[in-house]
């Protein structure tokens, strides 16, 4: 059993009527992370645009919770889930490695927020807000997020055609902070390679790509690496 306690709760703002889609806020509250991109986006794979990004450990109680709200996202549980899809198929998606090896028993998933919409045909609808990240008491927090942080994180939510719940990043509360420990390289599963030099590509958004997931860089500290999520759908009327 894990030894943290954390909890799913989403409230309804708008609800469904006509045209209009449900939309709401989903919080995740006492989460640890993992490769927080929360500061500042860095380039998505194979593009110019950027991304937030940050991976959150839920307990078996919170992913009921999530179940039951109908989360159009799947959680992995760490050192269990294997990839199904891609070059990496048939490896875990959260090895028990330095990084995860705390959170046995528990699901994570990786959760992001675009800098830039864009329409199905690529092309430029308009410019995201930044995420918002501050600290307990509400203060804005600019030191990068390092893993094993614990924060509470709050995501715009929409439920989509298929009465699943689709969320974005919009707050992120750093509870208990863990100072970013910088590399000078990584290891990008994807690649099968070890980059001592350069940026470091961010998830493309779950929100925006339908594309195979892949498994996250065992670096402790490194910053996320290319992934991707196949079981995360999209909805025609995305209102983000």
């Amino acid at each position: 059993m894990s030894k943290f306690k954390t909890r799913a709760k989403y409230k309804v703002t708008q609800e469904a009527k006509g045209s209009n889609l449900e939309m709401g806020h989903l919080y995740l509250y006492d989460v640890p992370v993992t490769y927080a991109q929360v500061i500042k986006p860095s380039k998505k794979y194979q593009s110019e645009d950027t991304a937030y990004q940050i991976n959150l450990f839920v307990d078996k109680a919170t992913l009921t919770q999530l179940e039951e709200i109908g989360l159009n996202k799947e959680m992995a549980e760490v050192g269990v889930t294997k990839i199904k899809k891609g070059t990496n198929r048939g490896q875990l998606k959260y090895k028990l490695d330095d990084v995860n090896g705390e959170y046995d028993g528990m699901f994570a998933a990786q959760f992001s927020r675009d800098t830039v919409k864009r329409d199905k045909a690529g092309a430029f609808v308009k410019n995201i807000s930044p995420l918002k990240v501050v600290d307990h008491e509400g203060n804005e927090f600019t030191q990068d997020v390092g893993n094993g942080s614990i924060c509470t994180v709050k995501m715009f939510a929409y439920r989509n055609e298929e009465n699943l719940l689709v969320v974005m990043l919009d707050t992120v509360v750093v509870l208990q902070h863990v100072a970013y420990n910088k590399e000078d390289s990584y290891y990008d599963e994807e690649l099968g390679i070890t980059i001592k030099i350069g940026d470091k590509p961010s998830i493309d958004p779950d929100l925006v790509n339908d594309s195979p997931k892949q498994s996250k860089p065992a670096k402790t500290q490194a910053k996320p690496s290319q992934v991707s999520d196949a079981n995360d759908s999209e909805s025609d009327g995305d209102p983000f």
